[in-house]
């Protein structure tokens, strides 16, 4: 590993892609105006798209729930996973 490139070798794989024209010169654009490479700007904007995918999709019912369930008789109720995982997504979960 050496200082101007965080991945070693054995740590990257290299990709070619293709990218509209106008894509292309608009990310050079970004990246000049940074002051980093394309190959760099490349690099942030997979970073920030596999993060974007990573995180959890708030229409999944376990995030919703909560809006649904008497808070009275939810606390009053004792439930396994089972039981929750019905609840949220069906009794097929």
């Amino acid at each position: 590993m050496n200082r101007r490139n965080p991945m070693s070798r054995t740590d990257a794989k290299v990709v070619q892609t293709e990218l509209p024209e106008s894509e292309y010169w608009r990310l050079r654009q970004l990246a000049d105006e940074e002051g980093i490479s394309l190959k760099e700007a490349l690099r942030r904007a997979t970073g920030a798209y596999l993060e974007a995918k990573d995180r959890p999709d708030p229409e999944d019912p376990f995030f919703t729930f909560h809006d649904r369930v008497d808070a009275d008789a939810a606390a009053d109720d004792e439930t396994d996973a089972r039981e929750m995982d019905e609840d949220l997504y069906g009794d097929s979960a």
